[in-house]
């Protein structure tokens, strides 16, 4: 088995600290949202060890894509969430559900997409036969 893309320690220091009871969960998720992206980009570890994609940037994302399960509502596809302890109350609607469990966004696919070099680009339609029409001093077209 793989290890994360992300640890434990990665998700604290972007949230806070877990506690005993949230790190199981959060160490399965941070396994899961790897997995994901290994089925998806089959050769991200050899690119991280490579040195062509960065280790920070991919924990950056498992550790987002695990942020909106840890952090978010305690019902999947919630739309709206409300609780009370004692005197302090929050309410939370959400702008839709989610119908996934953890999503990729448009960022994080970025992180993972090689660039591409430029290179010139034409289209040249047939020369219509005006090849006479164009000597050069040396005698070719």
């Amino acid at each position: 088995m793989a290890e994360p893309l992300a640890q434990v320690e990665d998700l604290e220091k972007a949230w806070r600290a877990l506690t005993a009871e949230e790190k199981p969960r959060a160490e399965y998720y941070l396994g899961f949202s790897s997995r994901m992206i290994r089925r998806r980009w089959s050769n991200v570890d050899a690119r991280v060890a490579a040195g062509d994609l960065g280790a920070e940037d991919v924990a950056d994302v498992v550790v987002h894509m695990v942020l909106g399960i840890i952090d978010g509502a305690p019902v999947r596809r919630a739309k709206s969430w409300s609780e009370t302890r004692g005197p302090l109350s929050q309410s939370v609607t959400l702008e839709s559900g989610k119908s996934d469990l953890i999503t990729l966004e448009d960022w994080m696919v970025e992180v993972f997409t090689t660039p591409q070099a430029a290179s010139p680009v034409g289209s040249f339609p047939p020369s219509g036969q005006y090849e006479p029409v164009f000597h050069w001093k040396e005698g070719s077209y």
